[in-house]
């Protein structure tokens, strides 16, 4: 019969050591060629099934199962077009409708930020007011022509077609998109201060609030 005292002073702490030193030894983090041993093995063979193959379980018998209503796949843009898209609901790819009206509502916060963000990653190399002429431009001594959003045809082009610029990039990314530099409300800031500064340079004093006109002296009565 075994003293309970030596088992407890002397067998016990050296069956413990042994134990806790066989544990240690088998998480060293070496890397070995031998099949871990998986004592529960119902989460590693788990029944699975092919494409197109038949599931039982259900009543249609198709292992393949739907989406549910208004599932988006990850990594795909959201349903609403106008406003992630820059276009029309009943747009294509084949058929791109831009939209031609910014989908936010816009107040002077907006504004601002559309001015902050432009100056950071549009100025550059269109210039601050957007006539081509960044510090980037010049300093490449006319081996970068970025677009003068004055010209008659980015005047002309729809609100929508610039969100996918500054979302996308254009001409092959020689200006590259900035999707993950800005949120959706970011780029159509920056769309509205874009349009903004090519009202600056065909404004007249009557598009000015009388109000506004009176308060700086610019009113003619």
């Amino acid at each position: 019969m075994i003293n309970f005292n030596i088992f407890k002073n002397i067998l016990l702490p050296i069956t413990s050591s042994i134990l806790v030193s066989l544990i240690v030894s088998g998480c060293r983090g070496q890397k070995s060629e031998k099949e871990p041993i998986l004592p529960i093995q119902n989460m590693v063979e788990q029944t699975s099934y092919g494409p197109q193959s038949k599931n039982e379980f259900y009543k249609d018998k198709m292992a393949m199962r739907p989406p549910l209503a208004g599932t988006v796949a990850q990594g795909e843009e959201k349903t609403n077009k106008p406003l992630y898209v820059g276009q029309e609901q009943s747009s294509t790819e084949q058929n791109p409708m831009w939209v031609k009206n910014i989908p936010i509502k816009l107040d002077m916060q907006i504004m601002k930020k559309g001015q902050t963000n432009f100056n950071i990653y549009c100025a550059p190399c269109h210039g601050a007011a957007g006539n081509s002429d960044g510090l980037v431009t010049q300093r490449a001594g006319g081996s970068i022509r970025p677009t003068n959003i004055h010209d008659q045809d980015k005047i002309n082009l729809p609100v929508g077609k610039i969100y996918d610029a500054v979302r996308n990039g254009v001409n092959n990314w020689n200006m590259p998109g900035f999707a993950a530099q800005m949120n959706v409300e970011d780029r159509w800031a920056v769309v509205a201060y874009v349009r903004a500064l090519q009202r600056s340079k065909t404004a007249k004093i009557e598009d000015i609030p009388e109000d506004i006109q009176a308060k700086n002296g610019w009113s003619k009565k």
